[in-house]
């Protein structure tokens, strides 16, 4: 029996371990089915051709038949699937017969699917022939379309694929901020923040309340201690009213002393003698105690003013600790003011003298303050001094007078301050005064040295009239003259400011020498208050002496009455009655006096008791609110500890989690890039692996049918150890349960590493397809740059073609330039023509012209403007026109240097026109050099891209190996258990022999995978290395090809740019030559008219009218006649051709300033 049981549960094991495998086999039969119908759908999707209508409907019929059909078997495998599993449950308890049918029908049912699944997986390769041949047969444009269609629905996968992630991120995050804390807790600190705040305001106010209530109390105090002081007074008057009483006793009990010595004879007037005497003594003894209680009371109330003294310090430090904790709280609010505003800038140099004298306002209110507290404690030393004698009044008085004297000096200080505000003040209104002369004479200088400048232009104007220059030259002496004088006027106002800011110096130096001695007089102050302080400890220890003094008199009391003791023990009465009467008379002025100081002691005694009592009620007051301040004081401390606390605690909790959602957020930003970047890299290292899979997969599906054939096998063995497993189970149940569920999680564990590795698998198939995905795009990419490449060869070769024309025009240029030389050499000559004619009638007059033309050059130089100058040119070419109709034919000779001057001028502007073309040009270059270093810089990216790539392959194949070596590391120890249970059970040989068999045969497939996908994996790493080093290559050539076409383009551009410069000049050269040439024409035909007017000069001998105004301007061109208007229009052509000149120089000035800008 127990031999039976023991067989029974090996068969279940194996039944169990079949079961498993058959599970996964139907497992994946059914994962292929479905990536074959994932196939079919895609290709049904992409197989849409718009023109094969009929071969449409073939397709798409073959495709719902094979839908339907692959639909059927996977339901009917997931049904036989599900029968196996049930029945494999029952095969414990069911019966041998019923086994054999079940296992029979089983195998029948597998063997079916087994034939169904080739059938499908021939039609599925059927149909692929089939697709590729109807692809083939169609033409390319289509074939085109479908492969953009695949691209572009591969690209929706990745995008929705990266969405999904990103919002899966994005949800992640926002549960982690959900944990971490949302707004309501920054929310919740805000309002603490606020909270804190107001509690902050409303202590604040408290804490002024209370100060101005101590304040306020103080005072009553104060008031209460005057009180006290005007009752001890009165109560020493009511004193010495009772001793004026007591004395008048006295004087009777005198007399009746007296009468008694009369009577001697009466024996009972001696008994009352010495009964009054034995009464008297006892009132002295009272008296002697009175005086000594009194003595302690006074040390006593010394004793409580020194600790009144040491309360009202207590109370002063509570003060301070009041206005240090204000101190800190407004502190508080500067700082959290100072955060939300700026600091201000300073002002001007001009405002340093108002800021002084501010600054010396400030310091004199300071002093205020100082002298009112000094004042304060003249008062408190005042009413101290007015409960000691009347030493310390005097005192005092000395201390007050010195007080008023200080006063008087602080007086006299400001009222010196005042004055010298008021001389300030005057001394910048008479600066504002001096400026605005300044401006005045400024601007009266400008008018005289315009009056010069016409005055100038007039003498030019005039040259004909010889008493007119005179004239002229006495009124420019005149204005000379007022200009010097203007100028001496300035010298004097500066020297005048000068002075001034010498005075204001001088009243700076006087201001700190006025705070030096307010501070002097603040040390004096101070020196005389520590003066009063040791006055008062010189009147307390007066006051010791005083009482000292009191001792010294009791003790000759004591002594008196010793005295009398010894006057009583003498023998008769008379003689003690003389002695008692002399020493009753000594007594009565002894006791006069001590009466009067115990009354005068009595007073001050009940006036320092109350005060006492006032001031104990007043501590006690003090110290209780003192108390209370400390505590809320320390409340608070401990309050804005916590709140600083509690908000530096939550402000770096929120900086770390912002710094943990930063980093999170980058971690996740690089995980993204890395999953691409590996996605990219299983997809290259898995195209092989799939080949592999494929053929492993078939190779799984032969070693499943062995094992179903050796099942069977193992099932009819079984069948036969059956009847020895229930014999040896029933014995043998204890011993093998425990053996039993090792084995079974053992099992387990194995299948699950199985169930893992398949799982491995499909995910490296679809990392596969990425990677096929992305070798595409990466294709499409490089085919892209390709173009791009000859786009810029193409380029290239236009600014080649670009440079060349340049060179054209720069040729052209020459030409141009040499054309305007041979003008300028023509115009040269008529030009000395001209001056060898007129050298010996202008020797004279060119000394005059010379010296006004100097000075019309220096205040052209500095007044004058462009507009002026060009309004004179007009005027003199009217004149000129007017003077040329004598002379028609100088006139054509000028016409015709003008119409040579307009040629060289449309010139110039071709030229122009050129230039601008070539800086087109070169702006076309730099746009072409911008874009090939654009795409440098995006193949260096690529070229970092593909290094990163290359770094998380060789990553993810490191986690391979180790994936590897720690299943190989399972495998070790399912090894050592298996020999463990060997060596346990020796009698169960066969059995484990049989285990060990599968799992060896089991380990040796698991290890061929592994060494298989081992050297996959190298190939692919060396494959993927050689490719990267190739690629790296080509980009470091195509990057050194860039290089030096871009040093090629930069060269071209500079000699480019140094041609335009070049060109630049010498337009700028011929603008100048045709400048000296137009203002010699002008020269030469002012000497003509001056010669004219000589040579008619000579003709005529009689006087002759001045001519007509020949000054003519733009305002009375109206008033000419025909004959002017007719040569006018040369005048109007030369105003055109100097407008289209500064035209052109803007131009030129913007195209400088664009060289300018592309060069930096």
């Amino acid at each position: 029996m127990d031999h039976n049981s023991r067989n029974f549960e090996k068969m279940s094991i194996t039944s169990s371990r079949r079961e498993s495998d058959d599970h996964s086999s139907t497992m994946s039969g059914s994962s292929e089915i479905m990536s074959m119908h994932d196939q079919i759908v895609r290709f049904s999707a992409s197989s849409s051709p718009p023109e094969d209508t009929t071969t449409n409907s073939i397709l798409a019929e073959k495709e719902a038949n094979l839908v339907v059909r692959l639909e059927q078997e996977l339901t009917q495998a997931q049904i036989c699937n599900h029968r196996l599993n049930q029945q494999l449950k029952i095969l414990a308890n069911s019966s041998d017969k019923a086994i054999k049918v079940e296992l029979a029908t089983t195998k029948k049912q597998l063997k079916e699917r087994v034939n169904d699944v080739e059938q499908l997986k021939k039609q599925v390769s059927k149909y692929n022939t089939e697709k590729a041949m109807w692809l083939s047969k169609q033409p390319q444009d289509v074939n085109a379309l479908l492969a953009e269609k695949q691209e572009l629905r591969k690209q929706l996968d990745r995008e929705q694929s990266e969405k999904q992630e990103l919002f899966m991120q994005i949800n992640s995050m926002i549960a982690k901020l959900a944990d971490s804390g949302d707004q309501d807790e920054i929310n919740r600190l805000k309002s603490d923040v606020n909270s804190l705040k107001r509690e902050l305001e409303a202590e604040k106010i408290a804490s002024n309340a209370e100060s101005a209530r101590l304040k306020s109390e103080l005072q009553k105090a104060r008031s209460e201690i005057q009180n006290s002081i005007n009752d001890g007074d009165k109560e020493k008057e009511s004193m010495e009213q009772e001793i004026e009483n007591l004395q008048r006793q006295l004087n009777i009990k005198n007399a009746s002393l007296q009468s008694l010595m009369l009577a001697k004879s009466d024996t009972n007037k001696t008994d009352k003698l010495t009964e009054e005497n034995e009464n008297l003594k006892m009132k002295v003894e009272d008296l002697q105690k009175q005086v000594s209680a009194f003595t302690t009371q006074i040390h006593e109330k010394n004793l409580e003013i020194a600790k009144m003294k040491d309360a009202v310090s207590v109370g002063d430090v509570s003060r301070k600790n009041l206005d240090s904790l204000s101190e800190k709280l407004s502190e508080m609010d500067r700082t959290l003011k100072d955060e939300q505003q700026q600091k201000a800038q300073l002002r001007n140099q001009t405002e340093t003298l108002k800021n002084a004298l501010a600054v010396s306002e400030e310091t004199l209110s300071k002093l205020k303050g100082k002298l009112s507290q000094f004042e304060e404690n003249a008062l408190e030393l005042k009413n101290e001094n007015a409960r000691l004698k009347m030493s310390e009044r005097d005192a005092t008085l000395f201390d007050s007078g010195r007080i008023k004297e200080l006063q008087q000096a602080l007086s006299d200080e400001k009222d010196n301050n005042a004055i010298l505000n008021v001389q300030l003040r005057e001394k910048d209104g008479k600066i504002d005064r001096i400026q605005v002369d300044l401006l005045a004479s400024e601007s009266r200088a400008q008018q005289a040295e315009e009056d010069v400048k016409e005055m100038k232009e007039r003498i030019m104007k005039g040259k004909k009239d010889d008493d007119s220059n005179q004239l002229l030259q006495d009124e420019l002496r005149k204005t000379e003259e007022k200009y010097q004088e203007a100028k001496k006027k300035i010298e004097n106002f500066e020297v005048t400011i000068r002075q001034q800011e010498s005075q204001i110096r001088d009243l700076g130096m006087a201001l700190n020498e006025s705070s030096s001695q307010l501070e002097k007089t603040e040390t004096k102050l101070q020196k005389e208050e520590s003066s009063l302080k040791e006055e008062i400890k010189r009147l307390k220890s007066q006051m010791q002496q005083s009482e000292q003094e009191v001792e010294i008199q009791k003790k000759r009391v004591q002594e008196m009455v010793e005295d009398r003791k010894v006057l009583e023990s003498k023998a008769s009465v008379a003689d003690e009655i003389s002695t008692l009467m002399s020493s009753l008379n000594s007594l009565r002025d002894e006791n006069r006096q001590y009466e009067e100081e115990v009354r005068s002691l009595q007073s001050e005694i009940r006036t320092l008791q109350d005060e006492i009592y006032t001031q104990q009620d007043a501590v006690s007051e003090w110290k209780s609110r003192a108390e209370k301040a400390e505590n809320d004081y320390e409340k608070q401390n401990h309050r804005i500890r916590d709140a600083e606390a509690t908000r530096d605690a939550e402000i770096t909790r929120i900086e770390n989690e912002k710094k943990q959602l930063e980093e999170s957020l980058e971690k996740a930003e690089q995980e993204k890039e890395e999953a691409i970047r590996e996605a990219s890299d299983s997809v290259r290292s898995m195209k092989r692996e799939m080949t592999e899979a494929s053929i492993s997969s078939d190779r799984r599906i032969q070693t499943l049918k062995e094992k179903t054939d050796s099942l069977t096998r193992e099932l009819e063995s079984s069948r036969r150890r059956m009847e020895q497993l229930q014999e040896d189970q029933m014995k043998f149940v204890g011993s093998h349960d425990e053996i039993k569920t090792e084995l079974m999680k053992d099992l387990h564990d194995s299948q699950e590493g199985m169930e893992k590795l398949k799982i491995e698998i499909g995910e490296l198939k679809s990392k596969n397809e990425i990677l096929k995905r992305d070798l595409e795009e990466s294709e499409h990419t490089n085919e892209r740059l390709k173009e791009q490449l000859e786009k810029a060869d193409k380029k290239i070769e236009d600014i080649k073609q670009q440079l060349h024309s340049a060179e054209d025009l720069a040729d052209r240029l020459q030409e141009a330039q040499i054309l305007s030389g041979n003008v300028e050499s023509k115009f040269s000559d008529l030009q000395k023509e001209n001056k060898i004619e007129l050298e010996k009638i202008t020797e004279n007059h060119k000394k005059e012209l010379e010296k006004l033309n100097d000075e019309l050059k220096k205040s052209h130089t500095e007044n004058t403007s462009l507009e002026s100058v060009l309004e004179e040119q007009q005027r003199e070419l009217v004149q000129l026109q007017n003077q040329l109709q004598d002379e028609k034919e100088q006139s054509s000779s000028f016409i015709a240097l003008n119409q040579r001057l307009e040629k060289s001028e449309k010139e110039k502007e071709e030229l122009e026109e050129k230039l601008r073309e070539n800086f087109s040009k070169n702006t076309g270059t730099s746009k072409t050099i911008s874009d090939l270093e654009e795409k440098l810089s995006e193949l260096v990216k690529t070229n970092d891209s593909l290094v990163l790539d290359i770094q998380k392959l060789s990553d993810s194949l490191d986690t391979k190996t180790k994936q590897l070596q720690r299943t190989e590391s399972e495998l070790r120890e399912v090894r050592e258990e298996v020999d463990t249970l060997k060596n346990v059970e020796p009698a169960e040989n066969t059995e484990m022999t049989e285990l060990t068999s599968e799992n060896a045969r089991l380990a040796g497939e698991l290890l061929k995978f592994h060494s298989a996908a081992e050297k996959s994996l190298q190939q692919e790493k060396e494959k993927i290395s050689k490719q990267f080093e190739e690629r790296l290559k080509t980009a470091n050539l195509e990057k050194t090809r860039l290089a030096s076409e871009l040093q090629m383009a930069e060269s071209k551009r500079n000699t480019l740019e140094k041609q335009v410069d070049d060109l630049h000049t010498q337009v700028e050269t011929a603008e100048r030559r045709r400048r000296v040439d137009i203002h010699q024409l002008e020269s030469l035909r002012d000497e003509l008219d001056q010669v004219k007017n000589d040579h008619e000069k000579l003709k005529s001998s009689t006087p002759v009218a001045p001519p007509r105004s020949n000054t003519r301007t733009i305002s009375n061109m109206s008033a000419m006649t025909n004959w002017t208007q007719a040569d006018f229009s040369d005048c109007e052509d030369l105003t055109k051709l100097r407008t289209e000149i500064d035209k052109q120089k803007r131009l030129i000035i913007v195209l400088r300033r664009k060289l300018q800008g592309l060069q930096q």
